[in-house]
């Protein structure tokens, strides 16, 4: 298996996690972890925080396909 893959950064932890269950929907697992400095997050720096979403490489056609889908059927 492959290393994970970022397909998405976001500003907010909970449009990471919105993203993350339609993602779900689709049977694709993916993960979030926030930016950090060492064991700082951004916003102890006084950084905007940064979440990222990550899906196995092989799963990024299936998502991609299913996002697809998801959008055009509302």
């Amino acid at each position: 298996m492959r290393e994970p893959r970022c397909i998405r950064i976001f500003r907010e932890y909970e449009a990471a996690e919105q993203a993350k269950n339609i993602l779900a929907q689709g049977g694709i697992m993916s993960t979030i972890k926030e930016d950090k400095f060492g064991r700082l997050t951004l916003l102890e720096l006084g950084i905007q925080p940064r979440f990222r979403l990550y899906i196995q490489q092989e799963d990024i056609r299936k998502a991609a396909s299913f996002l697809a889908k998801k959008l055009k059927h509302g």
